[in-house]
């Protein structure tokens, strides 16, 4: 019987040694965690929204928000690999030794926009056919033809300019412009009015008419 009892003894003895151990390693391993914070920015001090940020050591991360603003729990000695579409990746490695739980640093990001050769585009295969389309053309050659199209163009604005703009013709338009500013984030911007393609449609409707106004 006391040799029973011995070994229920022993046997606790064992489960509460082992409890307090796990308890001390979960212990220092919530002391060990960071909380990483801080913002992703280009050289000229931009903020990046939408960086890719992934903890190499455990495959996890997260990205940074509109503002480039992050904060995620991290470990001493982490490997932080930061990359964004046009810039290089970063790689960022957290101090082993901090003075607290909190580390905030910013990162900064190098472009990496390849700067081509100058490309043209025409719509016509040479300066001859060009010519011809371009003689082709029937415009207004008097005053009281231009005096239509320019009333029909006033009338087209004035019925524009009386329907406000809906909410979603608003977010469409903010959607575009936060595209093409990531499109063109280091390089020089898109004009279309330099786009000879939307030239050459443009000589196709006036051959058809498109903006004719019947009288």
């Amino acid at each position: 019987m006391s040799l029973l009892m011995g070994f229920f003894l022993l046997a606790g003895a064992c489960m509460n040694v082992e409890g307090q151990r796990k308890r001390d390693q979960e212990t220092i391993q919530d002391k060990e965690l960071v909380q990483f914070s801080g913002i992703v920015r280009d050289l000229e001090h931009r903020p990046l929204p939408h960086v890719n940020i992934i903890i190499l050591t455990e495959r996890r991360g997260t990205t940074s928000d509109q503002r480039g603003m992050f904060s995620f729990v991290v470990r001493p000695s982490d490997t932080i690999l930061f990359s964004h579409m046009g810039h290089k990746g970063t790689i960022h490695i957290i101090p082993d030794s901090l003075g607290g739980q909190q580390y905030p640093a910013d990162i900064f990001m190098v472009s990496d926009t390849f700067h081509l050769a100058e490309v043209r585009i025409y719509p016509w295969k040479t300066y001859h056919e060009f010519k011809e389309a371009f003689l082709a053309l029937e415009l207004p050659d008097d005053d009281e033809q231009r005096a239509y199209h320019n009333i029909a163009l006033i009338k087209t604005q004035i019925k524009m300019n009386d329907f406000g703009p809906s909410p979603n013709i608003n977010f469409r338009e903010v959607m575009k412009q936060q595209y093409n500013q990531l499109y063109t984030a280091g390089q020089t911007p898109y004009y279309t009015i330099f786009d000879p393609m939307r030239w050459a449609k443009f000589f196709d409707a006036v051959k058809r008419g498109d903006f004719k106004q019947d009288k």
